[in-house]
């Protein structure tokens, strides 16, 4: 028992209790090692990447959009 002040502090631990907590514990670490080395897994492989085609279609439509955007900012410029 200790005094801070006005406070007083009591301390005490329960044999039965504590044993109890160290064991839970344990079971707890060992329960999630178990089961922390079956859920890794390897990352996925890429297993579906686009055909030289579909790289030429996604490049097409970026440049598309960006030829679009420069000629409605001119636009836009030109009214004003």
């Amino acid at each position: 028992m200790r005094g801070k002040g006005d406070t007083l502090i009591i301390t005490s631990t329960c044999d039965s209790l504590a044993r109890q907590v160290i064991s839970l514990t344990e079971e707890l670490t060992r329960i999630r090692n178990e089961t922390g080395e079956e859920v890794e897994e390897p990352p996925p492989q890429v297993v579906h990447e686009p055909t030289g085609w579909q790289w030429f279609q996604i490049w097409i439509g970026r440049l598309a959009v960006a030829a679009l955007l420069l000629i409605l900012i001119k636009r836009r410029l030109k009214r004003t």
